[in-house]
């Protein structure tokens, strides 16, 4: 049972925990839009304003998809419809719902099978009532009843509720949840993401939160949601969203062993692409944090078309973190594993620029998901690995202080010397 002692009283500071931009790599320009919100709430954009016809016939060729995305001309590659056998879709259905029934059985005494159906997918219409129990949510919220609905009527932190309103207009603008301005899918949103850094004061609002918390929302209502992203930011992604992100940059330097250990020659091309500026400086490669920042921290929500995303999300809330090195994996096995796949990536632009703009070829389920399972990553390895990129990293942290620190010195020593050597004045 998660402490929620802290969780009670009047309004409290919380901190807000953006994604640092040394940190990010640049947003590609995918359909969603990521449109900057104004100071006056309203969408700051350099486009004129579209005339009303024009507009009509725009929304005319639009459609819904099967997972509520407004689909445009173009979007095929991130939006495509279910195409499941109608009697496969049902028989699934049956085997989760007696699942469901009798969870505890099949949670203590049946995990091999269970986690076999996570893997082949969860259906639409059970996805989420099963991650609740995946994610042991649903006890989580029965042993803290009303605390949800305590923590957003408090009075709104006018620092933090400013930038959850600014990101609000940033999250699946194409999902018909959000897509207008208050709607429901975006008042939704507002309170579980308020909900959690009164919840969670020390880690306060992340923006890497949202559209973690507007997925769960695609399958469940807020208070749901809210306590399945406590699950998440809590259990699964403990860290992940602290000041400093160190828990996330930890986990980018053990995939950097794995794809040593797993993929030898990717990982040696990759090395290649980054050599150091300065001719004294270790060369350590490309550093994986320069692309699965957005991977890993809004768990492939916004890398992946969305039947592959939702396959990764029910792997993931069965299997844990270690779905997310194994996505990482496979996506770096079919991009690069190909001598074909190097030449056409001759510099550090061109592997950006492909991570970032993933093609369908890599992405679609059916040949990503057979991928991610060709790759065994055991927990008690990624401890390992933990513990030592742990060492390593906070190790150089402190190196890192402490060589901040010494030039903060001299430059006080060589402000002191400049200033006595200005009040003695010429001879």
């Amino acid at each position: 049972m998660v402490d929620v002692s802290n969780s009670k009283g009047g309004t409290v500071l919380v901190s807000i925990q953006p994604v640092s931009s040394d940190l990010l790599p640049p947003q590609p320009n995918i359909e969603e839009g990521w449109d900057i919100v104004a100071e006056d709430g309203g969408a700051q954009t350099d486009e004129p304003t579209t005339p009303r016809a024009e507009r009509k016939e725009i929304q005319d060729k639009e459609k819904e998809d099967h997972y509520g995305f407004i689909v445009r001309p173009g979007d095929d590659q991130l939006h495509y419809d279910a195409t499941d056998d109608a009697k496969k879709v049902r028989e699934r259905e049956q085997k989760w719902l007696k699942m469901i029934t009798n969870w505890k059985d099949w949670s203590d005494n049946k995990s091999t099978r269970l986690k076999e159906r996570c893997r082949k997918g969860i259906p639409d219409s059970l996805r989420g009532r099963a991650w609740m129990l995946l994610s042991g949510a649903n006890e989580l919220m029965e042993q803290n009843a009303g605390v949800f609905e305590e923590l957003v009527s408090r009075e709104d932190n006018d620092v933090v509720i400013h930038v959850i309103d600014k990101d609000l207009a940033r999250t699946f603008p194409s999902h018909v949840l959000f897509a207008e301005k208050g709607s429901q899918g975006q008042r939704d949103l507002r309170l579980v993401l308020k909900a959690y850094a009164f919840y969670n004061e020390k880690t306060g609002y992340c923006q890497a939160m949202a559209p973690v918390a507007a997925t769960l929302l695609m399958h469940m209502p807020a208070n749901q949601a809210f306590w399945c992203l406590v699950q998440i930011c809590e259990q699964y992604l403990p860290g992940y969203y602290s000041p400093g992100l160190h828990a996330f940059q930890i986990d980018a330097l053990i995939l950097k062993d794995l794809l040593a250990k797993q993929l030898p020659v990717v990982a040696q091309f990759l090395d290649s692409k980054l050599p150091p500026t300065n001719p004294n400086e270790v060369h350590k490669g490309l550093d994986p944090v320069l692309y699965c920042t957005e991977w890993f921290m809004s768990i492939f929500s916004r890398s992946l078309p969305w039947r592959s995303v939702l396959r990764v999300w029910d792997m993931f809330f069965f299997e844990g973190v270690k779905v997310l090195f194994k996505v990482a994996l496979a996506i770096m096995s079919l991009s690069f594993s190909k001598p074909k796949q190097r030449e056409e990536c001759p510099g550090f632009f061109e592997v950006t620029q492909k991570l970032r703009n993933l093609p369908l070829s890599v992405t679609h389920e059916g040949i990503l998901l057979p991928e991610i399972l060709r790759f065994p990553i055991h927990n008690q390895e990624l401890k390992k690995f933990h513990f030592q990129q742990a060492d390593v990293h906070f190790s150089e942290e402190r190196a890192r202080i402490m060589e901040m620190q010494a030039r903060r010195s001299q430059a006080r020593k060589s402000f002191s010397t400049l200033s006595e050597a200005t009040s003695e004045g010429p001879d």
